[in-house]
Protein backbone atom coordinates (compact mmCIF):
# COMPACT_ATOMS: atom_id res chain seq x y z
CA UNK A 1 0.00 0.00 0.00
CA UNK A 2 1.35 3.35 -1.06
CA UNK A 3 2.41 5.71 2.04
CA UNK A 4 1.44 9.14 0.40
CA UNK A 5 -1.80 10.41 1.76
CA UNK A 6 -3.49 13.46 -0.52
CA UNK A 7 -4.92 16.33 1.34
CA UNK A 8 -7.28 19.02 -0.43
CA UNK A 9 -5.92 22.19 0.39
CA UNK A 10 -8.76 25.15 1.32
CA UNK A 11 -9.32 27.63 -1.25
CA UNK A 12 -7.64 30.60 0.92
CA UNK A 13 -4.61 28.52 1.47
CA UNK A 14 -2.00 29.96 -1.30
CA UNK A 15 -3.46 33.61 -0.65
CA UNK A 16 -2.80 33.52 3.19
CA UNK A 17 0.34 31.50 2.40
CA UNK A 18 1.79 34.44 0.26
CA UNK A 19 1.11 37.23 2.97
CA UNK A 20 2.39 35.85 5.63
CA UNK A 21 5.56 35.29 3.27
CA UNK A 22 5.46 38.97 2.23
CA UNK A 23 4.84 40.27 5.93
CA UNK A 24 8.09 38.53 7.19
CA UNK A 25 10.23 38.99 4.66
CA UNK A 26 11.02 42.41 6.37
CA UNK A 27 12.77 40.43 8.91
CA UNK A 28 14.56 37.48 7.63
CA UNK A 29 15.22 36.53 4.12
CA UNK A 30 14.74 32.39 3.04
CA UNK A 31 18.13 30.66 3.51
CA UNK A 32 17.58 27.66 1.18
CA UNK A 33 16.28 28.88 -2.15
CA UNK A 34 15.40 26.06 -4.53
CA UNK A 35 16.52 27.31 -7.68
CA UNK A 36 15.14 24.58 -9.55
CA UNK A 37 11.69 25.65 -8.46
CA UNK A 38 12.39 29.57 -9.05
CA UNK A 39 13.30 28.58 -12.59
CA UNK A 40 9.03 28.11 -13.39
CA UNK A 41 7.95 30.55 -11.66
CA UNK A 42 10.46 33.67 -12.79
CA UNK A 43 7.48 36.25 -13.88
CA UNK A 44 5.34 35.60 -10.80
CA UNK A 45 4.66 38.57 -8.24
CA UNK A 46 5.74 36.07 -5.80
CA UNK A 47 8.74 34.93 -6.93
CA UNK A 48 10.91 35.94 -3.60
CA UNK A 49 8.62 34.45 -1.18
CA UNK A 50 8.17 30.80 -3.04
CA UNK A 51 10.47 28.71 -0.03
CA UNK A 52 8.12 30.15 2.33
CA UNK A 53 4.75 29.75 0.88
CA UNK A 54 5.45 26.16 0.04
CA UNK A 55 6.67 25.58 3.69
CA UNK A 56 2.81 27.17 4.85
CA UNK A 57 0.94 24.70 2.27
CA UNK A 58 2.68 22.07 3.47
CA UNK A 59 2.23 23.05 7.69
CA UNK A 60 -1.61 23.57 6.39
CA UNK A 61 -1.86 20.08 4.76
CA UNK A 62 -0.12 18.60 7.86
CA UNK A 63 -2.45 20.33 9.95
CA UNK A 64 -5.81 19.25 8.31
CA UNK A 65 -4.27 15.59 7.68
CA UNK A 66 -4.13 15.94 11.84
CA UNK A 67 -7.55 17.14 12.02
CA UNK A 68 -5.90 20.14 13.72
CA UNK A 69 -7.59 23.49 12.65
CA UNK A 70 -4.86 25.24 9.80
CA UNK A 71 -6.96 29.01 10.91
CA UNK A 72 -5.43 27.86 14.42
CA UNK A 73 -2.01 26.81 13.68
CA UNK A 74 -1.56 29.74 11.83
CA UNK A 75 -2.73 32.34 14.45
CA UNK A 76 -0.77 30.60 17.11
CA UNK A 77 2.13 30.55 15.24
CA UNK A 78 2.16 34.55 14.26
CA UNK A 79 1.74 34.88 18.20
CA UNK A 80 4.36 32.42 19.45
CA UNK A 81 6.85 34.25 16.72
CA UNK A 82 6.43 37.83 17.93
CA UNK A 83 4.43 38.91 14.97
CA UNK A 84 6.95 36.95 12.53
CA UNK A 85 9.65 38.82 13.74
CA UNK A 86 11.26 35.48 14.31
CA UNK A 87 11.52 32.03 13.02
CA UNK A 88 9.21 29.46 14.39
CA UNK A 89 10.89 26.20 16.12
CA UNK A 90 8.42 23.80 14.65
CA UNK A 91 5.44 24.18 12.50
CA UNK A 92 2.49 22.47 14.47
CA UNK A 93 2.20 20.11 17.47
CA UNK A 94 -0.07 17.06 17.89
CA UNK A 95 -0.44 15.06 20.78
CA UNK A 96 2.34 16.93 22.58
CA UNK A 97 4.92 15.54 19.18
CA UNK A 98 6.64 18.93 18.08
CA UNK A 99 6.56 18.44 14.04
CA UNK A 100 8.48 19.91 11.58
CA UNK A 101 6.83 19.54 8.15
CA UNK A 102 9.86 19.29 4.84
CA UNK A 103 8.03 19.65 1.19
CA UNK A 104 9.95 18.88 -2.02
CA UNK A 105 9.76 18.38 -5.96
CA UNK A 106 10.62 15.31 -7.36
CA UNK A 107 10.38 16.48 -11.14
CA UNK A 108 10.37 13.60 -13.16
CA UNK A 109 10.51 10.87 -10.17
CA UNK A 110 7.28 12.66 -8.81
CA UNK A 111 5.21 9.23 -9.51
CA UNK A 112 7.47 6.82 -8.67
CA UNK A 113 7.96 8.15 -5.42
CA UNK A 114 4.19 8.89 -4.59
CA UNK A 115 3.82 4.84 -6.05
CA UNK A 116 6.18 4.12 -3.65
CA UNK A 117 8.51 2.36 -6.13
CA UNK A 118 10.95 4.45 -5.80
CA UNK A 119 14.71 2.92 -4.91
CA UNK A 120 17.09 4.69 -2.54
CA UNK A 121 19.90 4.43 -5.48
CA UNK A 122 17.95 6.47 -7.61
CA UNK A 123 16.97 10.16 -7.56
CA UNK A 124 14.71 11.44 -5.25
CA UNK A 125 14.95 8.08 -3.29
CA UNK A 126 16.17 9.44 -0.16
CA UNK A 127 14.32 12.21 2.10
CA UNK A 128 17.21 14.73 2.95
CA UNK A 129 17.55 16.97 6.25
CA UNK A 130 20.32 19.32 5.91
CA UNK A 131 22.95 19.43 8.52
CA UNK A 132 22.52 23.27 9.45
CA UNK A 133 18.65 22.70 9.51
CA UNK A 134 19.41 19.53 12.30
CA UNK A 135 21.65 21.68 14.05
CA UNK A 136 19.31 24.31 14.87
CA UNK A 137 16.03 22.64 15.40
CA UNK A 138 16.40 19.17 16.29
CA UNK A 139 16.41 19.80 19.71
CA UNK A 140 13.44 20.91 19.56
CA UNK A 141 11.50 18.43 17.18
CA UNK A 142 10.04 14.88 17.36
CA UNK A 143 8.29 14.34 14.37
CA UNK A 144 9.69 15.13 10.59
CA UNK A 145 7.22 15.23 7.98
CA UNK A 146 8.01 14.78 4.74
CA UNK A 147 5.31 15.84 1.30
CA UNK A 148 5.24 17.45 -1.78
CA UNK A 149 2.48 18.76 -4.46
CA UNK A 150 -0.26 16.75 -7.12
CA UNK A 151 2.58 17.33 -9.40
CA UNK A 152 5.85 18.55 -10.29
CA UNK A 153 6.56 21.63 -11.09
CA UNK A 154 7.08 22.96 -14.86
CA UNK A 155 6.25 25.75 -16.66
CA UNK A 156 2.37 25.19 -16.95
CA UNK A 157 2.04 24.06 -13.31
CA UNK A 158 3.27 26.75 -11.02
CA UNK A 159 2.45 27.09 -6.98
CA UNK A 160 -0.67 29.72 -7.66
CA UNK A 161 -2.30 26.49 -9.00
CA UNK A 162 -1.78 23.95 -6.42
CA UNK A 163 -4.78 22.31 -4.86
CA UNK A 164 -3.43 19.57 -3.05
CA UNK A 165 -0.59 18.03 -0.78
CA UNK A 166 0.41 14.77 -0.73
CA UNK A 167 2.01 13.98 2.35
CA UNK A 168 4.32 10.79 1.58
CA UNK A 169 5.26 9.69 5.13
CA UNK A 170 7.67 10.71 8.53
CA UNK A 171 10.19 9.47 10.97
CA UNK A 172 10.64 10.03 14.26
CA UNK A 173 13.22 12.07 15.30
CA UNK A 174 14.49 9.18 17.92
CA UNK A 175 15.03 6.68 14.79
CA UNK A 176 17.46 9.00 12.57
CA UNK A 177 19.36 10.57 15.64
CA UNK A 178 22.53 7.90 14.99
CA UNK A 179 22.27 8.49 11.67
CA UNK A 180 25.51 10.12 10.24
CA UNK A 181 25.81 12.87 7.73
CA UNK A 182 26.91 12.70 4.23
CA UNK A 183 27.34 14.62 1.11
CA UNK A 184 27.31 11.72 -1.29
CA UNK A 185 23.49 9.87 -2.02
CA UNK A 186 23.29 6.18 -2.70
CA UNK A 187 22.35 7.27 -6.29
CA UNK A 188 26.24 8.74 -6.34
CA UNK A 189 25.18 12.81 -5.88
CA UNK A 190 27.11 15.26 -4.42
CA UNK A 191 24.66 17.34 -1.96
CA UNK A 192 25.55 20.75 -1.77
CA UNK A 193 25.69 20.51 1.98
CA UNK A 194 25.98 17.65 4.43
CA UNK A 195 22.76 15.79 5.38
CA UNK A 196 21.31 12.39 7.27
CA UNK A 197 20.19 11.20 3.76
CA UNK A 198 16.84 8.75 4.69
CA UNK A 199 15.75 6.01 2.52
CA UNK A 200 12.26 6.78 0.99
CA UNK A 201 11.39 3.26 1.92
CA UNK A 202 12.24 3.89 5.44
CA UNK A 203 9.60 6.21 6.11
CA UNK A 204 6.58 5.57 7.76
CA UNK A 205 2.98 5.36 6.94
CA UNK A 206 1.34 8.78 7.39
CA UNK A 207 -1.33 7.03 9.99
CA UNK A 208 1.09 5.79 12.39
CA UNK A 209 1.67 9.59 12.94
CA UNK A 210 -1.57 9.42 14.91
CA UNK A 211 -1.58 6.88 17.00
CA UNK A 212 1.60 8.44 18.75
CA UNK A 213 1.06 10.85 21.84
CA UNK A 214 4.01 12.70 24.09
CA UNK A 215 3.17 12.48 27.96
CA UNK A 216 3.38 15.80 28.02
CA UNK A 217 0.18 17.37 26.03
CA UNK A 218 1.29 20.43 24.46
CA UNK A 219 -1.03 20.54 22.16
CA UNK A 220 -3.51 22.89 24.07
CA UNK A 221 -1.31 25.67 23.99
CA UNK A 222 -2.65 28.77 22.27
CA UNK A 223 -0.90 32.16 22.52
CA UNK A 224 -3.77 35.38 23.97
CA UNK A 225 -3.73 38.29 21.20
CA UNK A 226 -3.13 40.71 23.97
CA UNK A 227 0.34 39.23 24.86
CA UNK A 228 1.67 41.32 21.99
CA UNK A 229 0.39 43.62 18.92
CA UNK A 230 -0.09 41.08 16.38
CA UNK A 231 -4.21 41.46 15.81
CA UNK A 232 -3.55 44.02 12.97
CA UNK A 233 -1.82 40.80 10.80
CA UNK A 234 -4.69 38.10 11.80
CA UNK A 235 -7.00 40.64 10.67
CA UNK A 236 -5.26 40.91 7.55
CA UNK A 237 -5.47 36.71 7.30
CA UNK A 238 -8.77 36.93 8.32
CA UNK A 239 -10.13 38.85 5.66
CA UNK A 240 -8.54 36.64 3.18
CA UNK A 241 -9.98 33.34 4.37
Amino acid sequence: MPRPVRIELPNWAFDVAWKISEIRASCFKNRFQNKKIREFHKEKEYYDHIESIIGYLGDIACAIFLGIDPKRVIIDMIYSTNCLTHRDEYDLIYNGLKIDVKMEDYGRFHDKVLNDTIRSDELYGNRLINKAQWEENSKKIDIYVFGTFEKPFSYSYQLDKVESVYLVGFVEKSEIEEMEFSDITPAGGRLYTPAKIIPHEKLNHMNKLKELRKQENLSKKTYLPNKNNCGNIVNVLERIW
